[in-house]
């Protein structure tokens, strides 16, 4: 009984260990038809409305940009004129702000020549004071030094409150001057919006626009997408995917796509869709294919997938 016992454990091992090889050994590979596709494909569309005033022939004629060439550029003078009035706004508002800088010092000047006085008029009633009080002058002298003094404390009052007031003008000043600064900004992007740029190096497509032509605003203008950004779209049938295993279409798996010269591109599969087609009752499927093959290839150029095994 023992001996049946130990057997069977080793039966068990040997297929557990045998397995992976089994799979291995009944591996179909399976040929599909595919298609090149570009795999971040971006639209290029007009920020603002306007005629067309310039068009980068280069980009034209080539069907290629460079990331930050200027692709087409719309009428801007309104919008430069615009940008003008807003800089010379905010430069007179910065201009109010200096001024309202010299009026503090100016403020603070009057105020410390207020307290100077005070100190001296309250210097000379406190000795005529005492004066008075040994009876050497009498009382309308006293009568005339305070009158002085409460002149040069009404006198400190109106430059302490001068000097409040000018700085509240100034915090409205730097306020009204952010604003201006904000405006300038604001025109800046409007007339950065009449010039459409390329926003990486890459193939265009769909890109023939014409001097003179007038666009609105979220225009298509074209499409872009980068050379070495391209994959493979295949369709994979539902009975194929259910042995999926055994044929290879397994997410990260290895793949051979031919293409119609004979060449031979690695790719990997990167995605299985989760839904079949009602009709056709196939899954669709991407392919990552390597960034110098991906390069040459076309787009929407046909191309054949083999399968291969997983590597060990």
């Amino acid at each position: 009984m023992s001996q049946r016992f130990i057997v069977s454990k080793l039966s068990i091992a040997f297929i557990a260990l045998s397995s992976p090889l089994f799979a291995q050994e009944n591996f179909q590979s399976i040929n599909l038809a595919g298609t090149v596709i570009a795999e971040n494909e971006s639209g290029l569309s007009y920020e603002a409305q306007g005629c067309i005033t310039q068009v980068s022939q280069d980009a034209v004629n080539s069907g290629l940009a460079k990331k930050d060439q200027v692709l087409v550029k719309l009428d801007d003078r309104t919008s430069l004129l615009a940008l003008k009035s807003a800089q010379a706004r905010a430069g007179d508002l910065k201009a109010a702000v200096e001024e309202s800088e010299f009026s503090i010092t100016v403020a603070k000047a009057d105020l410390s020549r207020s307290k100077e006085e005070f100190d001296f008029v309250k210097r000379e009633f406190d000795r005529t004071n005492v004066l008075f009080k040994r009876g050497l002058v009498n009382e309308t002298m006293l009568e005339t030094a305070e009158r002085k003094k409460l002149d040069a404390t009404f006198s400190v009052d109106r430059a302490e409150e001068a000097l409040v007031r000018v700085n509240s003008q100034k915090s409205r000043a730097v306020i009204a001057h952010e604003i201006g600064q904000l405006e300038v900004q604001s025109k800046e992007l409007d007339l950065d919006d009449l010039t459409m740029r390329a926003p990486f190096d890459g193939v265009l497509l769909n890109f023939d626009p014409n001097l003179g032509d007038c666009v609105s605003r979220g225009t298509l203008a074209a499409q872009i997408y980068a050379p070495e950004a391209k994959i493979v779209e295949t369709f994979v049938f539902v009975d194929q995917l259910v042995i999926a295993d055994s044929v290879g279409v397994v997410v990260d798996n290895p793949v051979n796509v031919i293409r119609v010269n004979g060449q031979i591109c690695p790719g990997i599969f990167s995605g299985v869709e989760t839904e079949a087609n009602l009709e056709n009752q196939n899954v669709k499927t991407t392919i990552d294919l390597d960034d110098n093959c991906a390069r040459s290839m076309f787009l929407n150029e046909a191309v054949e997938i083999e399968t291969l095994p997983k590597a060990k």
